[in-house]
């Protein structure tokens, strides 16, 4: 029986589902499971997100790649942006898609028309924007970007409310991800070897962890506790209210790229491949579950178990089984129709995730999975 899936963004430009399920109906024990593969894009994987019903992927091409994970197919292409597209964020209520890009602007997107609804053409005086995370109220959201500012977006009234710049503390490097608490109280920038967590209310530096190596992955486990992962393959959880490091365990040789928390598990990823399940109890050290090794170079990871909280708009739910490949921001003409590609159900290997790059065709029309599905 499945608990949860998770999808992760590969350096080799591949987009991977792997499940976490019990081994047999009458057995406790867990294991990772490879649930499909695809390799739609055609450089590597910077961004993926998903809501109740779909799931995005983002990437060195400038694409957005959609997926419709009930039925299980890809179902769009969004050719908005003329720069890497770094990050994806859907709003709380699923209504909408924000992107933003490298060539310094923030779009966003009506979820299943995918129509843009509102652009940011210079979000950050035209400097390339880093990443973007909404609020979990949805009213607002944050963004980052190489101008070193962190700007407000006012996402009631769709417009820019304040900026604050971060020049003096990032005098060498730039941020580039936010990280909300599970209630919006806190939120946090790590740069480079340190991690600094926000109060909202006082709007000033509630703390700020150091390291002795880089910081990468970073979540919230509790809204007091922040756990993130270094460069040398530390697993670290950190105390904001009594300001003290809680637990650390060591996880692998290579970074600890992403974190993810699943209700009471941590889910983490090396940028060697390793995907690993810990079972959290309150402050004490997690104890680890299941693992598994996926030969390829992790970029990205979202959480896909998410309950749909309420129908959003999707004409593709009526479109035909032959349609034009909707593209946004762009006309393209002589376009070639595509099928939709469904879910054909066959073994994979971890040998199929080192294609060589070839020259973008339109789609391919399988999208490889397990028997697992």
């Amino acid at each position: 029986m499945e608990i949860f899936e998770i999808i992760l963004g590969s350096y080799e430009s591949f987009v991977i589902g792997v499940k976490c399920r019990f081994k047999s109906q009458n057995s406790k024990e867990l294991e990772l499971v490879q649930s499909f593969n695809d390799h739609v894009h055609q450089a590597s994987i910077r961004s993926v997100s998903c809501s109740s019903k779909y799931m995005v992927s983002s990437s060195t091409d400038e694409t957005i790649e959609v997926y419709n994970m009930v039925r299980r197919c890809h179902v769009h292409t969004i050719l908005q942006h003329s720069g890497t597209v770094t990050s994806l964020s859907f709003t709380p209520d699923e209504s909408h898609l924000i992107s933003t890009s490298d060539d310094g602007s923030i779009a966003m997107f009506e979820t299943g028309t995918w129509k843009l609804k509102k652009l940011w053409d210079k979000a950050h005086k035209g400097s390339a924007v880093s990443f973007l995370a909404v609020h979990p109220s949805g009213k607002l959201a944050l963004s980052v970007g190489k101008d070193k500012t962190l700007r407000t977006w006012n996402l009631v009234k769709g417009r820019p409310a304040y900026t604050t710049n971060q020049s003096s503390m990032s005098a060498y490097y730039f941020f580039d991800n936010i990280i909300w608490s599970p209630t919006g109280q806190y939120y946090g920038l790590p740069l480079n070897t340190k991690l600094m967590i926000f109060n909202v209310e006082t709007a000033g530096i509630a703390i700020t962890i150091e390291d002795s190596n880089k910081i990468h992955g970073v979540t919230f486990i509790a809204e007091h506790l922040v756990c993130y992962g270094s460069e040398n393959g530390s697993l670290h959880c950190y105390d904001i209210i009594n300001k003290k490091n809680i637990w650390e365990i060591k996880i692998g040789d290579t970074r600890v790229k992403c974190l993810v928390k699943v209700e009471n598990r941590l889910v983490t990823a090396l940028s060697d491949g390793h995907v690993t399940v810990w079972e959290l109890n309150d402050s004490k050290k997690p104890v680890e579950s299941c693992s598994l090794f996926l030969d390829c170079r992790i970029t990205c990871m979202c959480n896909n178990s998410l309950r749909k909280p309420k129908m959003v708009k999707d004409e593709s739910d009526e479109e035909p089984e032959v349609k034009n490949d909707i593209t946004v921001g762009v006309n393209i003409p002589n376009k070639t129709q595509i099928i939709k590609r469904k879910l054909p159900v066959n073994g994979v290997t971890n040998n199929q995730l080192k294609p060589s790059i070839k020259k973008k065709k339109s789609i391919s029309n399988n999208w490889k999975v397990s028997d697992n599905v």
